[in-house]
């Protein structure tokens, strides 16, 4: 699944010990997966043939979407800037 579709989907997500990975080159396009419960290091994930690298906890996704009003493109890329600046 796509970054920005994983996080279209933000608003349903229960489970506050959840941890998105996202393969590299991170994008809006990249592939992303869910992964709970989360991992207790941020080492990368082996999927399918694929490698996934530590992106955010759903619970920090959740705290940055609150009052958040513009398009979800913009959404995914501030979250990219967020997880490569200040995670």
């Amino acid at each position: 699944m796509r970054l920005i579709d994983l996080l279209g989907q933000r608003h349903g997500w229960q489970d506050d010990e959840t941890t998105i990975y996202v393969e590299k080159p991170w994008s809006c396009e990249a592939d992303a997966i869910l992964v709970s419960p989360s991992p207790e290091r941020t080492e990368p994930i082996q999927r399918e043939a694929r490698t996934y690298e530590y992106f955010l906890e759903t619970f920090i996704v959740a705290e940055v979407s609150e009052g958040y009003s513009g398009s979800e493109s913009d959404f995914c890329a501030r979250l990219i800037r967020y997880a490569i600046d200040d995670a």
